[in-house]
């Protein structure tokens, strides 16, 4: 058709639309029942599509200008799959809440995906090769199950939050690839999990599943967790609603003790800032302890209780306690022991035990003796219960791996708890070591095998004593005079507290 000269290419453009659709009118009068067939019902592209479809407005597509809404260079980028484009409906504003979309942390977009992410090639990422909320989700070609949509849109089935795994395979594979299980069966969910978002898998739907403690929107941080981890101030901690604060396999539940969590370390013990492997240490937000300081539920750096450094001979608990490392090559160190199995044990773990110890002081694991060392102490008043004495004569009696260094005296006499009553600025000494019968260090307390030993270290003393140097000078002396240095070094050996001593005789 040959139009007019001196008429604009827009107008040329709308008069040959207008005559194209005035032929197909024609033939809808004419034929009605050929333009059923031929036209099918459409849907309304102008209000629907181009709702979410920004450059399909006819202002930009056909005409090529700007409106008071948006400008033409706007438009010519594709934005339907920003998360502008999506947030400008899911703020709130429509049902399900959410809100939680744009308020919480939610899934990372707008970021390139490291290396550790296998992204399949049917989920698009923007131009510039990150992701957006269209890399999971598209409103088209959804799978249908009775007649409902299907996992929120996902670009795949989602059984098992196998969604999860097409692009994080890194994180499964339980304990054999350092992970945390996951498919294992177990008996109930915490009701704090469910209420937070978390659910269990599994045609049994028992099993635990990657959206067990992660949820993609509404978590509590950038690690998708359905419950904090570090924030120690909360009603619960993710770990311990399924794992309590007292973990453990081999005993009965509340029968153990484990390392207290949820608490700052106090002067027991050095927290680095980084471990060995140089991955920082993991504390709370107010500095705490907690679960994730020792342990790592992904990629962990070893297998063994997902710990977040090797521990090959403890080396995680002589990081925290440097000067408990000191046991070293010692008579202490009991992993050179013959008798201890050094396929489980390392130089703290004969004595100690982090999860399940039979006793809470000192998370002691080894056997516990009787509360005095010989026979002739059970006179003493104090000896019917004295733990920090039972935790030396597991070992150091006559049936113990010490049997050999049994003394023949072992506690004080009775008299001295009268004694440090009229010197109470001797028992308040931070020198001074005095223990109360349930092992509390207390300046009330009396004198027991720690008051003069030390376990971990023999401080240039006498080979094989660990004794503490500054005793003799600061309690002993108190009651004792000049013969507090003799008394202290014989205190064993009573009959030779009158022949003369040289300091670190062997």
């Amino acid at each position: 058709m040959k139009l007019p000269a001196g008429i604009s290419r827009h107008t040329q453009r709308a008069l040959i639309i207008f005559c194209a659709c005035l032929t197909a009118m024609t033939g809808i009068w004419l034929c009605p029942a050929r333009a059923a067939d031929t036209i099918p019902r459409q849907a309304d592209t102008a209000k629907k599509c181009a709702i979410c479809h920004f450059r399909w407005v006819a202002a930009f597509f056909l005409e090529h200008r700007s409106t008071p809404l948006a400008a033409y260079e706007q438009a010519t980028d594709d934005a339907v799959g920003r998360p502008e484009m999506c947030l400008s409906c899911h703020d709130g504003s429509v049902r399900d809440s959410r809100d939680k979309i744009c308020n919480d942390p939610g899934h990372r977009i707008g970021v390139t995906p490291s290396s550790r992410v296998t992204i399949p090639e049917k989920f698009p990422l923007d131009a510039q090769g990150r992701l957006q909320c269209t890399t999971c989700h598209t409103p088209h070609a959804v799978p249908q199950q009775e007649g409902h949509l299907v996992d929120f849109f996902l670009r795949a089935p989602n059984p098992d939050s196998s969604f999860c795994n097409l692009c994080h395979s890194e994180h499964s594979g339980g304990i054999g690839t350092r992970n945390h299980p996951v498919g294992v069966t177990v008996s109930k969910i915490s009701i704090r999990i469910q209420q937070a978002g978390g659910k269990l898998g599994g045609e049994q739907k028992d099993r635990i599943i990657c959206e067990t403690c992660h949820i993609a929107h509404g978590g509590v941080n950038s690690s998708f967790l359905v419950l904090p981890a570090e924030e120690t101030k909360t009603l619960s901690i993710l770990c311990e609603v399924c794992h309590t604060k007292q973990p453990g396999k081999g005993m009965a539940a509340g029968a153990g003790f484990s390392h207290p969590v949820d608490v700052l370390p106090g002067s027991a013990a050095q927290i680095p800032a980084t471990w060995h492997t140089g991955d920082p240490v993991v504390r709370g937000t107010g500095a705490e302890l907690v679960c994730r300081t020792c342990h790592r539920p992904h990629h962990a750096r070893s297998s063994r209780a997902l710990l977040c450094a090797p521990g090959e001979k403890d080396a995680l608990c002589v990081h925290c306690h440097p000067a408990q490392a000191q046991v070293s090559n010692t008579g202490h160190d009991l992993y050179r022991s013959p008798l201890v199995d050094k396929q489980r044990a390392g130089l703290c773990s004969p004595c100690h035990a982090v999860h399940e110890a039979p006793a809470q002081r000192y998370l002691w694991a080894a056997p516990a003796g009787k509360p005095f060392v010989s026979v002739r102490d059970q006179t003493n008043e104090s000896a019917a219960s004295l733990v920090m004495v039972s935790l030396c004569t597991g070992c150091h009696a006559g049936s113990g791996m010490a049997h050999s260094r049994v003394p023949r005296d072992g506690l004080h006499p009775a008299a001295f708890f009268r004694q440090i009553a009229l010197n109470p600025q001797i028992s308040k000494n931070p020198a001074v070591f005095l223990y109360d019968p349930t092992g509390v260090r207390s300046a009330h307390g009396g004198i027991v095998c720690s008051t003069c030993h030390t376990a971990h270290a023999q401080h240039q003393t006498p080979a094989g004593k660990f004794l503490r140097p500054d005793v003799p000078r600061q309690l002993c002396s108190a009651c004792h005079g000049s013969e507090a240095l003799v008394k202290y070094l014989r205190f064993h050996r009573r009959e030779e507290h009158k022949k003369p001593v040289v300091w670190f005789e062997q």
